[in-house]
């Protein structure tokens, strides 16, 4: 098995705005993509602990990450990663990370329900948490497919990527925005 990192060279926003209790927070993005400019939220995610907390409680957008340029190498898609380095200073969380392809999402959802970089720490969560080096999480490996099958045509389609979006935690007051330093994914081969 061979694997293979590639880096998006395309990153959209999209928010559709549904809930008046919680509010879409948009993305500062400079228009090209690289791996030295962070992305960061316009303003903070925030929360306010209180019967009535439920009313402040914050989601960014989604960040649509495509045009990998991955080539199609003819062999089979065995694996799948989703690195993702980012501030979570503020007990940020997943709200949404699932792969894309031809403007459709695909595959299993597979956000954290917990931040996995601050969880026992805030929440006091058990639940399982994703690999950790640093700020950096790992989604998906060598072995994971998302809950898909996808061929080397489908990965180097220039619609295919990931969208990913966050939320504040919902049980402690915080205020802080998301920053989002790098994003690859790996393409495992079998």
């Amino acid at each position: 098995m061979t694997t293979q990192f590639y880096y998006p060279k395309a990153i959209t926003e999209y928010g559709e705005q549904n809930d008046l209790i919680q509010p879409l927070i948009g993305w500062n993005i400079n228009g090209t993509v690289s791996l030295d400019n962070c992305i960061s939220s316009k303003q903070p995610l925030y929360t306010i602990s209180g019967l009535w907390m439920e009313k402040f409680l914050s989601n960014t957008n989604e960040l649509w990450c495509t045009r990998f340029n991955i080539p199609d190498t003819g062999l089979p898609v065995v694996g799948i990663e989703l690195y993702l380095d980012m501030h979570r200073v503020a007990r940020i969380e997943d709200l949404r990370i699932q792969l894309r392809l031809n403007n459709e999402y695909i595959g299993n959802d597979i956000a954290s329900p917990v931040d996995p970089v601050q969880s026992n720490m805030y929440t006091g969560e058990n639940s399982p948490l994703l690999p950790i080096v640093g700020n950096v999480n790992v989604y998906g490996g060598p072995a994971e497919t998302w809950g898909t099958t996808l061929t080397s045509t489908d990965v180097s389609n220039e619609s295919f990527g990931v969208a990913i979006s966050f939320r504040s935690n919902q049980v402690y007051p915080h205020r802080d925005l998301a920053i989002v330093n790098q994003i690859g994914i790996g393409i495992t081969y079998g």
